[in-house]
């Protein structure tokens, strides 16, 4: 490889470590600039739909700078019913705005095997959870992980006075297999609210609200909102390449799933923005999801007739960085008949991303799952079944991982061995390729035929090599992407690694590496990275008959190894645990390979021996052979 060749791939290099930087400070500025809906949008900004009311005076909710706005307690926010008379009415008479609602907020709590919930009064939210199965920290008496709604009451509604959760409503504890609330609430003007929350199983509740006109006149129900609850970061949990701490996912009425995490994190987080911004979405959803690498929050209206989501983050402190994410689903007004009711029914799913509890769901919710496109989530979820089955049996997640690459080895071992064996039979055309590569160094088409010829005269694929590594990159990408987002690797234990689903961290530097971000020791990746040179020492080369092509092939097989490293450095233990897995079976397979390929050789057998038919290479080769043993 000449000096040009090696500061080319020396550059790519360069340019692929300093990729993000780029990309963040000099391409998104220029090619996506900021979109103007979502700058410095504060919480009391939000206008209740102007076809839901007729204005009214209503006193205003003053927010302290430190703190960000909370939307279900802006009263500004909310809008009484509006009363419609016959057609020949002379007015439209509105409702007072009720007065102030005092009562204390009373709690029920339902537990579940795996889940713990506290229903309020307070506007028939949901005031925390807590997941029992999921310990918040790896120590041996570390609590489970609880999320506190206190600030963004799930199931939370907005537009409509008197039902924010700065109102108390009557609650009533329902028993039975499927325990819950029933919350109701009598309105200004003649409207009844009623809503029933149902845990149908573990995570998952079915809400059933109801509007019931009780006058002989027809009223109008505003256009209000459903919350779907606050979502942090997992405590602990960093974010892999590709990933990011928090996320919003869409399916919209057409069926295609927009997910809205990048531009969360890279247009819409500004330092000169508002500690908490809101983006209009401006369609009708299917489902909107909030989640954290490995938990989520989805909400899925069963009529389907949204007019809107809003998605809503807020920053840590003055940087850019997400301290948490919300939504909310937009039903617009709709009219009562005299003595009539109207009913909106919801499913919310707050629980662990797996993919079998969100395809239950239905509507394509297993999506919220980043598992890649559909043959690569085919692979990912073949290869959870057999993970969580190989668990089953063993007991450990680190033993599963190298078994379920032993059992991958073994399946593609056909496929290996016959291109480890085509690249060894090019490696042994090596010398007739180069003699037609100086035969007819100026008649390109003419050397491609004599190749052709001669790849058919000794039955030999060029592309041989190559297939059997195709083949398997998408099982590769497949236990990646599963890998990253198992939950059931978190505070998974293997040996020295406490957590599979996280980088070991077994010695922290105290500083971050520049460019790299390493900012702790972790041996797996390096060990990895060890068996991939040793793998490839040990690979027959393949033979173009082009030297500076071979030279080219051997300098990226070094530098693959380093490049790796650099990749899957801060990635999930258990994927270089299993890439280390999959390297030593590699050289086990290539030691045995060359075993057998010595044993052969020793008896005159399995040589490509070129006949003195055919092409013009092999004559020559021929002829050349004769010559030198007279």
């Amino acid at each position: 490889m000449n000096k040009r060749d090696i500061l080319i791939l020396v550059g790519l290099f360069a340019l692929w470590l300093l990729w993000a930087p780029i990309d963040r400070m000099i391409i998104k500025p220029m090619f996506f600039p900021d979109d103007p809906a979502a700058e410095k949008v504060e919480w009391e900004d939000e206008e209740t739909p102007p076809e839901a009311v007729p204005t009214v005076d209503a006193p205003t909710v003053e927010t302290e700078v430190e703190a960000p706005v909370q939307p279900v307690r802006d009263e500004a926010e909310e809008a009484p019913v509006e009363v419609l008379r016959e057609p020949d009415a002379a007015d439209v008479p509105t409702a007072e705005l009720p007065a102030e609602v005092t009562p204390p907020a009373r709690r029920e709590m339902v537990e579940t095997e795996r889940m713990r919930v506290t229903f309020s009064s307070s506007g028939g939210t949901i005031q925390e959870m807590a997941w029992l199965s999921y310990p918040e920290t790896d120590d041996d008496h570390s609590g489970p992980i609880i999320l506190d709604f206190a600030d963004q009451p799930a199931l939370a509604l907005t537009g409509i006075q008197g039902l924010s959760p700065r109102h108390t409503l009557v609650l009533q504890r329902l028993e039975g297999a499927e325990p819950g609330v029933l919350v109701s609430a009598e309105l200004e003007g003649g409207l009844r609210f009623e809503r029933e929350i149902r845990v149908l199983d573990d995570y998952v509740f079915r809400v059933h609200d109801r509007f019931i006109n009780s006058t002989e006149q027809s009223l109008r129900v505003p256009a209000f909102g459903i919350h779907t609850g606050r979502m942090e970061p997992v405590p602990g949990a960093t974010s892999m390449y590709g990933m990011f701490a928090l996320g919003v996912d869409t399916l919209l009425p057409d069926g295609s799933l927009e997910r809205l995490a990048r531009d969360l994190h890279n247009r819409w987080m500004k330092r000169d923005q508002a500690p908490v911004i809101r983006q209009s979405l401006d369609t009708a959803v299917d489902w909107i999801a909030v989640k954290n690498k490995y938990f989520t929050h989805s909400l899925r209206p069963h009529a389907l007739d949204t007019e809107n989501a809003l998605v809503f983050a807020e920053r840590i402190d003055q940087t850019e960085e997400l301290a948490a994410v919300w939504a909310t689903l937009q039903f617009p007004a709709v009219t009562l008949e005299p003595l009539g009711d109207v009913e909106r029914v919801y499913t919310l799913y707050s629980g662990p991303q797996k993919i079998g509890r969100l395809k239950d769901l239905g509507y394509h919710q297993e999506l919220i799952m980043e598992l890649g496109f559909r043959p690569i989530r085919f692979f990912a979820g073949v290869l959870m079944i057999g993970l969580t089955g190989l668990y089953g049996i063993f007991g450990n997640y680190g033993v599963a991982i190298m078994l379920l690459t032993v059992i991958i080895r073994v399946l593609f071992w056909p496929l290996t061995h016959k291109g480890t064996e085509s690249m060894r039979r090019m490696q042994e055309l090596s010398p007739l390729m180069k003699e037609l590569n100086e035969k007819y160094k100026d008649e390109p088409q003419k050397r491609q035929q004599a190749m052709m010829e001669l790849y058919k005269e000794h039955k030999v694929n060029p592309l041989g090599g190559c297939f059997p590594m195709i083949v398997q990159i998408p099982v590769f990408i497949g236990l990646f992407y599963l890998l990253r987002t198992a939950i059931d690797l978190r505070f998974a234990q293997f040996l020295w690694i406490s957590d599979l689903s996280e980088p070991e961290r077994l010695l922290d530097f105290g500083f971050t590496v520049p460019f790299l971000g390493w900012d702790s020791l972790n041996i797996l990746p390096i060990f990895m990275a060890f068996t991939m040179f040793l793998q490839q020492k040990m690979t027959p080369m393949p033979s173009s008959g082009d030297e500076r092509q071979q030279q080219m092939h051997g300098t990226m097989m070094k530098v693959m190894p380093i490049m790796m490293l650099v990749m899957l450095y801060n990635f999930a233990s258990g994927l270089a645990l299993y890439w280390s897995t999959q390297n030593v079976l590699m050289i086990v397979q290539q030691s045995l390979h060359r075993r057998r390929r010595a044993r052969q050789q020793a008896a005159g057998e399995g040589t490509v021996t070129p006949t003195a038919k055919s092409s013009p290479a092999t004559k020559a080769h021929g002829a050349k052979a004769k010559g030198k043993k007279r």
